[in-house]
């Protein structure tokens, strides 16, 4: 199987710096105004050609938003291996920015942060039913609560067997029906997001995970990926600031219920050492935990 270094002379740009890898991709620049995105071995054509027209579908519908999301120029197939290249999108990863920003900067910064979750819900795309935007066909539901059930029962499946109790229990938790489906990215946290000038400048990396659901979801994501276990960067002071905006959004009463979910949905990837510690922590938190101790 071709490597990514073999990929990278290829397309000329050997010396290309590595700017993030995740669990279905590493991202690598191509000068100022292009990355390739390659796919992890297994990856397909038809897969990334969906993923490419998904993206599309959301930066039309977010032209008139303050920042920017993915676009994709082309999607091929080479040795083996598919790549995507994207346009370079400006601004440096919040998660980056929240290691060195202090006071006034840091609070404006966070708050301009989760302002800009908000702003995804009104992406435009129109669908009628809840669940995934990419495969999942058998996940999608009339309403919102049919997805979040049948979600945690797929990840039952998958996670450690410690968890599954714990998981399956969070899967019979209503949480509060939307009137209708709103875009989610669902993993929206300072590493998926750019900054420039104290404000967003861009969004990233939605993906399998993105669905049609609740828009309160992305700003209860929001929040509870700044705990520390997925946002060693963050402060407990930025925590009871997420907090307090929650609160002043009106979205603090079903919190801690979403954020169990939360937990619940991403107990299936059980590579991510440092995700799992923060599933466990909240799975296994019997009183399904408090708002005030996100600083532990």
């Amino acid at each position: 199987m071709t490597d990514d270094i073999e990929i990278l002379q290829r397309l000329g740009h050997a010396d290309a710096a590595l700017l993030g890898a995740g669990n279905e991709a590493r991202v690598y620049a191509m000068g100022p105004d292009h990355v390739v995105r390659i796919m992890k071995a297994g990856a397909t054509l038809r897969a990334a050609e969906a993923r490419a027209a998904m993206l599309d579908e959301i930066a039309r519908h977010a032209a008139d938003l303050p920042f920017r999301t993915p676009e994709v120029e082309r999607v091929v197939a080479m040795e083996g291996r598919v790549l995507a290249i994207e346009k370079r999108l400006p601004g440096v990863p919040v998660g980056q920015l929240l290691e060195h920003l202090q006071g006034e900067e840091r609070r404006n910064l966070l708050e301009n942060y989760l302002g800009a979750a908000r702003h995804i819900g009104g992406i435009g795309l129109v669908r009628d039913r809840f669940g995934p935007l990419l495969d999942g066909e058998g996940l999608r539901s009339s309403s919102w609560n049919g997805f979040l059930k049948a979600r945690l029962a797929t990840s039952a499946r998958a996670c450690p067997d410690d968890l599954r109790p714990a998981v399956l229990a969070a899967a019979g938790t209503a949480l509060p029906e939307p009137e209708r489906p709103a875009l989610v990215h669902l993993d929206y946290f300072p590493g998926n997001v750019l900054a420039e000038n104290g404000s967003v400048s861009a969004v990233l990396d939605f993906g399998p995970a993105t669905l049609l659901g609740d828009d309160r979801m992305e700003a209860w994501s929001a929040v509870a990926y700044l705990d520390p276990e997925i946002s060693p960067q963050a402060r407990p002071e930025d925590r009871e600031q997420a907090l307090d905006w929650l609160r002043r959004c009106g979205l603090l009463a079903d919190y801690e219920k979403a954020r169990r979910w939360l937990a619940a949905y991403w107990s299936f990837a059980a590579d991510d050492e440092a995700l799992m510690g923060w599933c466990r922590r909240i799975l296994q938190d019997q009183a399904g935990g408090s708002s005030l101790p996100l600083g532990r």
